[in-house]
């Protein structure tokens, strides 16, 4: 049988501050760890509030923590940013968790804490990192479709002014103009993924916006033989941008298209689940490749338009579209694809 002596040892040896109090939050043990952590031995914290381990302004949060562990028996857990004598500032992760005994009366409360700081440095310079490749890819894929555009309007041009023909130059203008149509589509579109664009105020109910949606394509549709399926369960109304969902399910009803040449089925499902709406989009298609599923929210993406050997142009900006309108609504969205089976986009709307 394991001794007393023994699991004193094992607090005492532990890498994490255990710190100990009873149930009224006076400390009653403080190990080896929550010594050096805290710069202060043990019999100067003993008969000490507990609240002395966090600063004065999460002390709610850590009263709410003794409060959950002492009549709910539960764990919490929360993040402290600490300074420890003139030291500069830690970051402390803390885990109040209550101590039962065999009968399952509280016999007091324990605090778990270790030092993070290093991890949440890393963890900032690896976000920093990701943005800064991230912001390399979003400007090569600018400079890419605008160079394109551009470099073919300056040639038209130039042929135009040696060739003094005035249709030429007529020809000139009017690509010219559509080529500026383009960069405003495709800068309208960068600025939606990245949340800047207007936000609409035409609230609408995301139910009666399914069912226009689906009453304006329904028809379209089934001249390509795909067949549109709704299965809207009846749910609580739920105000949304009208125009922002029928710009998402326009996106993905255009994907959807793509991928079911030979006609397919497109569903879309809306039903509650727990206190969240959750809208289904799904079709029949070729699906998605495993090896593309994860980049297909990024700007520029595409495994279909002309640069990538497809038969249209498309500047890949569809889903990350999508994607930013998402967020912008306060919703998230994820997605299932299976390649020869189809594709389905799964958006969870917040409760309100």
């Amino acid at each position: 049988m394991i001794s007393r002596e023994y699991y004193r040892y094992l607090c005492d040896c532990s890498s994490f501050a255990i710190v100990g109090s009873d149930c009224a939050g006076q400390i009653i043990s403080w190990n080896y760890a929550a010594e050096e952590l805290f710069h202060a031995p043990a019999a100067e914290m003993m008969g000490q509030p507990i609240s002395r381990i966090v600063p004065e302004e999460r002390h709610t949060t850590l009263q709410e923590a003794l409060d959950r562990a002492v009549t709910e028996r539960k764990n919490s857990e929360f993040e402290v940013r600490h300074r420890v004598g003139d030291s500069s500032i830690k970051v402390l992760a803390v885990v109040i968790s209550p101590v039962q005994d065999e009968q399952g009366d509280i016999l007091g409360v324990a605090g778990w804490i270790r030092d993070i700081s290093s991890r949440k440095l890393l963890e900032q310079q690896l976000t920093h990192s990701e943005k800064m490749a991230s912001l390399g890819t979003l400007a090569s894929g600018v400079a890419h479709h605008f160079n394109n555009i551009i470099g073919g309007v300056a040639t038209f041009v130039d042929f135009a002014l040696t060739s003094q023909d005035p249709e030429a130059a007529q020809r000139a203008l009017k690509m010219t103009a559509e080529a500026a149509t383009r960069i405003s589509k495709i800068t309208s579109s960068l600025l939606t993924f990245a949340q800047k664009g207007v936000c609409s105020t035409d609230l609408s109910d995301l139910t009666e916006v399914i069912l226009t949606f689906s009453h304006l394509v329904e028809k379209p549709l089934s001249e390509k033989n795909i067949t549109l399926d709704l299965h809207l369960q009846a749910v609580p109304i739920y105000e949304v941008s009208g125009t922002r969902i029928h710009q998402i399910l326009g996106h993905l009803l255009d994907n959807s298209e793509r991928a079911m040449k030979q006609g397919g089925t497109v569903t879309i499902d809306l039903h509650p689940r727990d206190k969240d709406l959750i809208m289904k989009f799904s079709d029949t298609g070729a699906g998605i490749e495993p090896a593309d599923l994860p980049h297909i929210f990024e700007p520029f993406y595409t495994t279909e338009g002309v640069v990538s050997g497809g038969d249209y142009p498309s500047s890949g900006l569809g889903l990350a579209v999508v994607h930013g309108i998402v967020r912008e609504q306060g919703a998230s969205i994820t997605v299932e694809s299976q390649v020869g089976k189809g594709t389905t986009f799964t958006i969870s709307f917040p409760e309100k």
